[in-house]
């Protein structure tokens, strides 16, 4: 249980720290390679999202999202890959590199 709280404070001191800076970066390099194209072709930018995300809020959302995918799949790999698979990384695991 206690180790759920650590999580979630280290997870809230984190978000608490990305949503209070107010630095923005102007290298984004993805604009200033697709917007001259965009511009030329006549597309105007779209928002996909409801709401706007600024900063690296969106990058720790997928890095979020990705280690807690990580984690499942780790977490369930016999469910995942049965226990033969389960066996053969022991064997192998036991094996010395000589």
């Amino acid at each position: 249980m206690r180790r759920w709280i650590i999580t979630g404070l280290v997870v809230a001191v984190f978000l608490a720290g990305v949503l209070a800076t107010a630095s923005e970066w102007e290298g984004d390099i993805t604009e200033a390679a697709a917007d001259p194209l965009a511009q030329k072709a006549g597309v105007e930018e779209a928002q996909v999202l409801p709401w706007e995300i600024e900063g690296d809020l969106l990058l720790f959302l997928f890095l979020a999202g990705g280690a807690a995918a990580g984690f499942l799949a780790g977490y369930q790999w016999r469910r995942l890959f049965g226990e033969k698979a389960a066996e053969r990384g022991r064997e192998n695991a036991g094996r010395s590199l000589t």
